[in-house]
Order: C-alpha cells, then structure tokens, then sequence
C-alpha cells in the first residue's frame, strides 16, 4: 500500500509539474509545488529521471515541443528543412526572442548548445539523443 502512495503522489506531482511547464510566460506568479522526490539537476541535457526534466521544462524553451495530443510544434523554431539524404537539417529560428538576461536567442546560442550535447568529452547523461550530429553550422540568411 505505502508504494502505491507514493507512486500517485509522484504521479500527481508530476501532472502539476507538466500542468506548469504548459502554462505560458505571461501568467506566471510565484508558485509553490511539493513534490515527493528530490530532482537532481536543473541542466536538461544532463538529466536522467522524470521530474528533473518536467522542471527544466518549466523554464527552458526547445526549438520543437509537443502539443496536448502529441503533434509537433514550432516553438524556437519557426520552421525546419531537411536533406535528400536526411543527414542535413536546416532551422529557421524565431526573431525577438531574448533570453531571461536580455541576450538576444540566435543561431550561435543553438550551436553552443547543440555543440555541447553532442560531445561526449561532456559527459552528459542525455547525449546519446544528440551523439548522431556531427557537426553545427551557423548560416545567417540575407
């Protein structure tokens, strides 16, 4: 019994979490969640488990999310091709963004970032989903 608690606290937890992370940036008010775990890093290329990810998700922003029944949306992207071979993608990224600091979000911010969860000298618990790029390129459109 005491195992089927504690599974439907994180369960409920969990929910609140995804419920918060889908709330938009204009309704945010101090917020106070409990939750029945610990989560072990804020860094969502270096989390493993379920709830560092749902806070992460909460405050961080991918160029793709999903909506409520699972189809993809353009979120920092405004829009992606691919190559023939489908070993080349090209992003068309959202203008104005700014990070919560006031930097500007842009293609050399998507490459940091790409670039680093991608190399495995970085030793990051998510890097097998992004071991397959290669290399990152910042191409500025005219």
């Amino acid at each position: 019994m005491m195992q089927q608690h504690g599974k439907r606290n994180w369960l409920i937890a969990t929910a609140v979490l995804s419920t918060l992370a889908a709330a938009p940036a204009w309704a945010a008010k101090d917020v106070v969640v409990a939750a029945n775990s610990n989560f072990t890093t804020l860094d969502p290329y270096d989390a493993n488990d379920t709830l560092s990810q749902a806070v992460a998700k909460s405050f961080y922003q991918g160029l793709f999310g999903f909506d409520k029944d699972m189809k993809r949306q353009n979120v920092l992207a405004e829009s992606y091709a691919a190559s023939d071979d489908g070993l080349t993608y090209t992003f068309k990224l959202r203008q104005g963004v700014k990070f919560q600091d006031g930097t500007d979000f842009n293609a050399e911010a998507v490459k940091v970032n790409l670039d680093r969860a991608s190399n495995p000298d970085n030793h990051l618990k998510r890097y097998n989903l992004f071991k397959m790029i290669a290399k990152t390129e910042v191409i500025h459109s005219l």
